[in-house]
């Protein structure tokens, strides 16, 4: 979006207008509304959950969203990643989105970053926030959201979407259960994948739009939620269940126990599903993405190139993306020493140096 539209957007937007189907809501009103202005929220993975999330917590008006993804638009994304289309393929997911909310309520602050959650970066990821959505799609980082949940005292709100089922809940420490209470030791090899399974793009639809409600309620003051309470959903026959859930007893986060992950098991990350493998450097590297850009074209077929990623075909078959920093995304790849190898031919060519 050009400058000169949004400052247009920005002129004609008018606020008791644009909330007014809303604060005429007796469990809401002027004063929900001013708290939803004063709130912020950071959306964690903006898939098929956190895509919907986002649109609709721009619409209701929380202030400030820091939306928060390591992945780029792909075509397997449009039938339920709601905020990108056709024209944002391959472009970094917090760009389009920040793009998209921009456009539906230029009032809320969109703060985009292109990260890999992990253990070094999740107290800043959560850093000031009033609450956090999870729209994720893996159990490990869903627990490094958990531990800050609890570590912060940020309520967290849990939302998972596969196939034609669903569940929701609110973690609010110290008072709640937390995630690792009803959820133990889960690793990602026991869950299905959208790729295995497959997913509907109204399951993730209805589950992120629920997961907005219940931000909203929490935010706004409004009475009711699934704090201390699993929602069990099936589309299938259309059944809901709502299950009390408890603290247990041995459970390592909420005794503050919880062992620290090495940042050496998190230099890779294998995405859902893909042969799409995240690597994040060692330490940051000292290259800017006008210098990277200058010095790939010269060998190879860019393919997209923003303020944000540099995309380009590396040997044919592989498509890599390079972030600030050094972090890249390099899809098309079967193990992780073929990703590392091509990770570190690239940094060589760049002459990168952290």
């Amino acid at each position: 979006m050009s400058e000169g539209n949004l400052m247009g957007s920005r002129r004609s937007f008018n606020a008791d207008e644009f909330y007014s189907r809303q604060t005429v809501l007796r469990e809401l009103g002027p004063e929900g509304q001013q708290r939803l202005r004063d709130s912020s929220v950071v959306i964690v993975g903006l898939g098929g959950l956190g895509s919907i999330s986002a649109l609709y917590l721009a619409l209701a008006g929380v202030g400030h969203l820091r939306i928060v993804d390591q992945d780029t638009v792909e075509l397997n994304n449009l039938h339920r990643q709601v905020l990108y289309t056709m024209d944002d393929l391959r472009h970094p997911k917090v760009e389009a989105a920040a793009e998209r909310l921009r456009l539906v309520n230029p009032e809320v602050m969109i703060e985009p970053i292109p990260r890999n959650v992990r253990k070094s970066n999740i107290d800043e990821t959560v850093k000031d926030m009033d609450c956090i959505l999870d729209g994720l799609d893996n159990m490990h980082t869903r627990y490094l959201l958990n531990s800050a949940s609890k570590k912060h005292n940020i309520p967290y709100v849990f939302g998972g979407a596969i196939g034609l089922e669903g569940n929701l809940s609110v973690f609010a420490p110290p008072k709640t259960p937390c995630l690792e209470c009803i959820l133990p030791n889960l690793g990602n090899r026991h869950l299905p994948t959208c790729e295995t399974r497959g997913v509907l793009g109204a399951t993730p639809g209805i589950i992120g739009t629920m997961q907005a409600m219940e931000t909203i309620k929490l935010l706004a003051g409004v009475a009711g939620s699934l704090k201390g309470k699993l929602l069990i959903c099936d589309f299938r026959d259309m059944s809901f269940a709502t299950i009390d859930i408890f603290k247990r007893p041995n459970c390592p986060v909420c005794q503050g126990k919880i062992e620290k992950s090495t940042e050496a098991a998190e230099r890779l990350a294998w995405l859902c599903g893909r042969n799409t493998v995240n690597v994040n450097p060692p330490e940051p590297l000292n290259i800017t993405l006008d210098d990277a850009y200058e010095t790939l074209k010269r060998d190879f077929k860019i393919l997209v190139k923003t303020s944000f990623v540099v995309v380009f075909e590396y040997n044919g078959s592989v498509e890599a993306s390079v972030f600030n920093g050094g972090r890249m995304l390099i899809k098309n790849v079967k193990d992780e020493k073929a990703a590392l190898d091509i990770y570190d031919a690239i940094t060589q060519k760049l002459g990168a140096h952290s």
